[in-house]
Protein backbone atom coordinates (compact mmCIF):
# COMPACT_ATOMS: atom_id res chain seq x y z
CA UNK A 1 0.00 0.00 0.00
CA UNK A 2 1.20 3.27 -0.96
CA UNK A 3 -0.05 5.91 1.36
CA UNK A 4 0.12 9.41 0.25
CA UNK A 5 1.55 11.44 3.05
CA UNK A 6 0.59 15.07 3.02
CA UNK A 7 2.35 17.36 5.29
CA UNK A 8 0.65 20.39 6.92
CA UNK A 9 2.07 23.36 8.75
CA UNK A 10 3.37 22.78 12.21
CA UNK A 11 2.39 24.99 15.07
CA UNK A 12 5.86 26.57 15.20
CA UNK A 13 5.79 27.41 11.46
CA UNK A 14 2.38 29.05 11.88
CA UNK A 15 3.58 31.12 14.84
CA UNK A 16 6.66 32.26 12.91
CA UNK A 17 4.54 33.34 9.91
CA UNK A 18 2.13 35.23 12.18
CA UNK A 19 5.04 36.93 14.03
CA UNK A 20 6.65 38.00 10.75
CA UNK A 21 3.32 39.32 9.44
CA UNK A 22 2.70 41.31 12.62
CA UNK A 23 6.26 42.73 12.49
CA UNK A 24 5.79 43.80 8.87
CA UNK A 25 2.44 45.47 9.69
CA UNK A 26 4.02 47.35 12.61
CA UNK A 27 6.89 48.58 10.43
CA UNK A 28 4.45 49.59 7.68
CA UNK A 29 2.22 51.50 10.11
CA UNK A 30 5.25 53.31 11.58
CA UNK A 31 6.41 54.21 8.08
CA UNK A 32 2.97 55.59 7.18
CA UNK A 33 2.83 57.56 10.44
CA UNK A 34 6.30 59.01 9.85
CA UNK A 35 5.38 60.00 6.29
CA UNK A 36 2.15 61.60 7.49
CA UNK A 37 4.00 63.63 10.16
CA UNK A 38 6.59 64.76 7.60
CA UNK A 39 3.86 65.75 5.16
CA UNK A 40 1.99 67.78 7.80
CA UNK A 41 5.21 69.49 8.87
CA UNK A 42 6.04 70.39 5.26
CA UNK A 43 2.52 71.78 4.78
CA UNK A 44 2.96 73.86 7.94
CA UNK A 45 6.36 75.11 6.74
CA UNK A 46 4.90 76.06 3.36
CA UNK A 47 2.04 77.96 5.03
CA UNK A 48 4.49 79.84 7.25
CA UNK A 49 6.76 80.73 4.32
CA UNK A 50 3.83 81.85 2.15
CA UNK A 51 2.55 84.06 4.98
CA UNK A 52 5.91 85.83 5.21
CA UNK A 53 6.09 86.28 1.43
CA UNK A 54 2.54 87.63 1.31
CA UNK A 55 3.20 90.22 4.00
CA UNK A 56 6.51 91.34 2.50
CA UNK A 57 5.03 91.55 -1.03
CA UNK A 58 2.10 93.68 0.10
CA UNK A 59 4.21 96.08 2.17
CA UNK A 60 6.86 96.34 -0.55
CA UNK A 61 4.32 97.02 -3.30
CA UNK A 62 2.97 100.06 -1.46
CA UNK A 63 6.23 101.29 0.09
CA UNK A 64 7.90 101.42 -3.33
CA UNK A 65 5.27 103.87 -4.61
CA UNK A 66 4.75 105.84 -1.37
CA UNK A 67 5.91 109.42 -0.96
CA UNK A 68 5.99 109.53 2.83
CA UNK A 69 5.65 107.65 6.06
CA UNK A 70 3.08 109.53 8.12
CA UNK A 71 3.24 110.11 11.87
CA UNK A 72 -0.49 109.34 12.18
CA UNK A 73 -3.68 109.07 10.17
CA UNK A 74 -7.35 108.37 10.89
CA UNK A 75 -8.80 105.29 9.16
CA UNK A 76 -12.57 104.84 9.55
CA UNK A 77 -12.64 106.75 12.82
CA UNK A 78 -9.59 105.01 14.33
CA UNK A 79 -6.32 106.91 14.67
CA UNK A 80 -3.19 104.91 13.85
CA UNK A 81 0.30 106.16 14.70
CA UNK A 82 3.48 104.97 12.99
CA UNK A 83 5.74 103.07 15.37
CA UNK A 84 7.76 99.89 15.50
CA UNK A 85 4.44 98.00 15.30
CA UNK A 86 2.56 100.20 12.80
CA UNK A 87 3.45 101.60 9.37
CA UNK A 88 1.39 104.37 7.73
CA UNK A 89 2.09 105.33 4.13
CA UNK A 90 0.98 108.29 2.01
CA UNK A 91 0.76 107.08 -1.59
CA UNK A 92 0.07 109.23 -4.66
CA UNK A 93 -3.29 108.28 -6.15
CA UNK A 94 -3.33 106.85 -9.66
CA UNK A 95 -6.01 106.88 -12.35
CA UNK A 96 -7.16 103.88 -14.36
CA UNK A 97 -4.21 104.22 -16.77
CA UNK A 98 -1.70 104.23 -13.88
CA UNK A 99 -0.91 107.94 -14.14
CA UNK A 100 -0.30 109.77 -10.86
CA UNK A 101 -3.05 112.24 -9.97
CA UNK A 102 -1.33 115.35 -8.64
CA UNK A 103 -2.04 116.46 -5.06
CA UNK A 104 -4.26 113.43 -4.46
CA UNK A 105 -3.28 110.66 -2.06
CA UNK A 106 -4.23 107.20 -0.89
CA UNK A 107 -3.29 106.03 2.59
CA UNK A 108 -2.29 102.61 3.85
CA UNK A 109 -1.63 101.24 7.33
CA UNK A 110 0.00 97.92 8.22
CA UNK A 111 -0.41 96.47 11.70
CA UNK A 112 -1.00 93.28 13.66
CA UNK A 113 -3.74 92.21 16.02
CA UNK A 114 -2.79 89.03 17.85
CA UNK A 115 -1.46 86.62 15.22
CA UNK A 116 -3.21 88.42 12.36
CA UNK A 117 -1.52 90.95 10.08
CA UNK A 118 -3.69 93.52 8.32
CA UNK A 119 -3.48 96.23 5.70
CA UNK A 120 -6.09 98.97 5.52
CA UNK A 121 -6.16 101.01 2.33
CA UNK A 122 -8.06 104.29 2.16
CA UNK A 123 -8.21 105.34 -1.49
CA UNK A 124 -9.17 108.77 -2.78
CA UNK A 125 -12.47 108.78 -4.69
CA UNK A 126 -10.65 109.45 -7.98
CA UNK A 127 -8.04 106.74 -7.41
CA UNK A 128 -7.90 103.40 -9.19
CA UNK A 129 -7.04 101.65 -5.92
CA UNK A 130 -9.84 100.10 -3.90
CA UNK A 131 -10.37 100.97 -0.26
CA UNK A 132 -10.71 98.20 2.27
CA UNK A 133 -9.16 95.99 4.88
CA UNK A 134 -7.15 92.96 3.88
CA UNK A 135 -5.93 90.22 6.21
CA UNK A 136 -2.40 89.37 5.11
CA UNK A 137 -1.73 86.46 7.47
CA UNK A 138 -3.08 84.62 10.48
CA UNK A 139 0.24 83.13 11.62
CA UNK A 140 2.29 86.21 12.57
CA UNK A 141 4.38 85.93 15.71
CA UNK A 142 6.06 89.32 15.18
CA UNK A 143 5.95 92.21 12.72
CA UNK A 144 8.18 95.21 13.36
CA UNK A 145 9.11 98.29 11.40
CA UNK A 146 12.21 100.44 11.74
CA UNK A 147 12.89 103.69 9.96
CA UNK A 148 16.10 105.28 8.72
CA UNK A 149 15.16 108.59 10.32
CA UNK A 150 13.31 109.48 13.54
CA UNK A 151 11.60 112.36 11.69
CA UNK A 152 8.89 110.66 9.63
CA UNK A 153 8.92 113.46 7.03
CA UNK A 154 12.54 112.49 6.22
CA UNK A 155 12.16 108.71 6.09
CA UNK A 156 13.61 107.24 2.91
CA UNK A 157 13.54 103.56 3.80
CA UNK A 158 11.64 101.20 6.05
CA UNK A 159 13.03 97.92 7.35
CA UNK A 160 10.41 95.24 7.86
CA UNK A 161 11.08 92.30 10.15
CA UNK A 162 8.41 89.61 10.05
CA UNK A 163 8.24 86.19 11.65
CA UNK A 164 5.45 83.65 11.28
CA UNK A 165 4.75 80.53 13.29
CA UNK A 166 2.64 77.57 12.17
CA UNK A 167 2.00 74.51 14.29
CA UNK A 168 1.24 70.97 13.22
CA UNK A 169 0.85 68.18 15.77
CA UNK A 170 3.02 69.91 18.32
CA UNK A 171 5.79 70.79 15.85
CA UNK A 172 6.52 74.46 15.24
CA UNK A 173 7.42 75.78 11.82
CA UNK A 174 8.95 79.26 11.88
CA UNK A 175 9.79 81.50 8.94
CA UNK A 176 11.59 84.81 9.36
CA UNK A 177 12.50 87.58 6.95
CA UNK A 178 14.05 91.00 7.36
CA UNK A 179 13.95 93.35 4.39
CA UNK A 180 14.77 97.00 3.78
CA UNK A 181 12.36 98.81 1.45
CA UNK A 182 12.95 102.18 -0.15
CA UNK A 183 10.32 104.85 -0.63
CA UNK A 184 9.51 106.27 -4.05
CA UNK A 185 12.30 108.31 -5.66
CA UNK A 186 14.98 107.07 -3.24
Amino acid sequence: MNYLHTRGFTLIETIIVIALSVSMLIVLSLLIRSFNNSYLYEQSSALSAESVRSIIREIESLTAVADHVLQSHVFSGTTYTSSSAVLILEIPSIDSSGTVISNTYDYAVFYTNGTNAYRILEANASSKRTSGTKQLSSTVSSLTFSYDNADFTLVQSVTVDVQTLSQSRGQDSVDHRNEQMYMRNF
